[in-house]
């Protein structure tokens, strides 16, 4: 099982450079946390404002996500450890969220940000570091 974070997601539905390689994460089996799809709804919100993507687009990407294609998990209940992951490694609460989730779940954490996979594999976390 893998835990993709927010970059692998926004990467594959917005086709940054690279998302052939994330298409063939979301191909497997995989989770996240609902905290995911409010990011990749705001990232798709700055790309529609950019026109970078049309509006119809962005909606209907957030639709599939929220139709439980992929298995979402709570954050809150990850919330405490994923303050002690940011304290102990000097990263976002939000970034050791996915953290948080992959240790509890013994998943390997897919993600596109070489400081966040570092510090998951520092807390025992194996990671994927995709590349655009």
């Amino acid at each position: 099982m893998k835990v993709i974070d927010l970059s692998i997601l926004v990467m594959y539905f917005s086709r940054e450079p690279g998302w052939e390689s994330a298409e063939r994460i979301l191909l497997e089996e995989i989770v996240t946390l609902d905290l995911a799809v409010k990011e990749v709804a705001n990232a798709l919100w700055k790309k529609v404002i950019r026109r970078e993507m049309s509006l119809e687009n962005a909606v209907s990407i957030v639709e599939d996500l929220v139709s439980d294609v992929i298995p979402l998990y709570r954050q809150e209940r990850f919330l405490p450890e994923a303050l002690r992951i940011a304290a102990r490694n000097h990263i976002t609460v939000y970034d050791s969220l996915f953290i948080a989730l992959a240790k509890d779940l013994g998943a390997v954490l897919v993600t596109l940000d070489k400081k966040q996979a570092d510090a998951a594999s520092r807390e025992g976390v194996e990671t994927e570091v995709l590349w655009p």
